[in-house]
């Protein structure tokens, strides 16, 4: 018996040995507790993957951003370049005319500067510069019994080049259909035919050369500068500009398009 009580004693010591309380109190074994105690690591490190995972993924987030931004950046650099695009400050020069060679001109006009360039009606006009088209004339309006001197070019067309002088040609028959007012003309493209609209009796061209002013006026437009020495040098195929003459003339006249445009015929051109 004795025996007995001692071996029962020391498997109660055993068995309290190996046990414990739980959280809530149950019994639990060690050895449960610490595979839980495993999983409750693994597990929590199961749950800080996916902050893991997203501190992974950061970089995509952050670098959407980065993505967009270039595409931003592309679009203000394409506005600015559009915005900022460089402005041709020069052209070539050539006649007005396809053909030059039957054309005659004089040194002089008469009443204010311009050339009257006669050559047969049908010849072909064209642009004597690279610019863009100002000024585009289809009908002729000039009536006799008015004679509006704004209207006395009749069927005309007018190219601002790339040098800041205006090109005026008038008298034509016909203006190219294909011509639209603010787009780009190309040295030697097809601008109209020579004939007698408006105020002329004979067949030939109106030329002028002038600075572009803003409003509808016909004063300056009509010529301030004498072509025919520009003329003859584009017909001997010499590059003589008429910038650099038209810029004095224009320091010198700094209210030419505001009169003009003061003029009361001037908004019926």
């Amino acid at each position: 018996m004795v025996r007995r009580a001692w071996l029962l004693a020391l498997f109660g010591l055993v068995v309290v040995g190996c046990s414990t309380d739980g959280p809530d109190g149950a019994p639990t074994s060690i050895g449960s507790s610490r595979v839980e105690s495993a999983a409750s690591d693994v597990s929590g490190g199961e749950r800080s993957l996916p902050n893991s995972t997203s501190a992974s993924t950061a970089p995509p987030t952050t670098s959407s951003p980065t993505t967009s931004s270039p595409t931003t950046s592309t679009s203000t650099t394409t506005s600015t370049t559009t915005t900022t695009e460089a402005v041709p400050t020069t052209t070539p020069y050539r006649t007005p005319l396809a053909d030059p060679a039957p054309a005659s001109w004089g040194p002089t006009h008469s009443g204010y500067p311009a050339t009257d360039i006669f050559i047969a009606c049908g010849a072909e006009i064209v642009s004597p510069v690279n610019g863009v088209i100002s000024d585009v004339r289809r009908v002729d309006s000039w009536d006799p019994a008015v004679d509006n001197p704004a209207t006395r070019g009749g069927r005309s067309v007018a190219v601002v080049g790339d040098d800041g002088v205006r090109y005026y040609v008038a008298h034509l028959d016909e203006v190219d259909p294909a011509l639209v007012a603010g787009e780009r003309a190309v040295i030697g493209q097809r601008l109209g035919t020579v004939g007698r609209s408006g105020r002329s009796s004979a067949c030939h061209v109106h030329f002028s050369i002038s600075p572009p002013c803003p409003g509808p006026e016909w004063s300056v437009r009509r010529g301030v500068v004498s072509p025919a020495p520009y003329l003859d040098a584009w017909r001997s195929g010499e590059q003589s500009s008429p910038a650099a003459e038209m810029a004095r003339w224009a320091a010198g006249h700094p209210t030419a398009c505001a009169d003009a445009m003061a003029d009361p015929f001037a908004p019926d051109a």
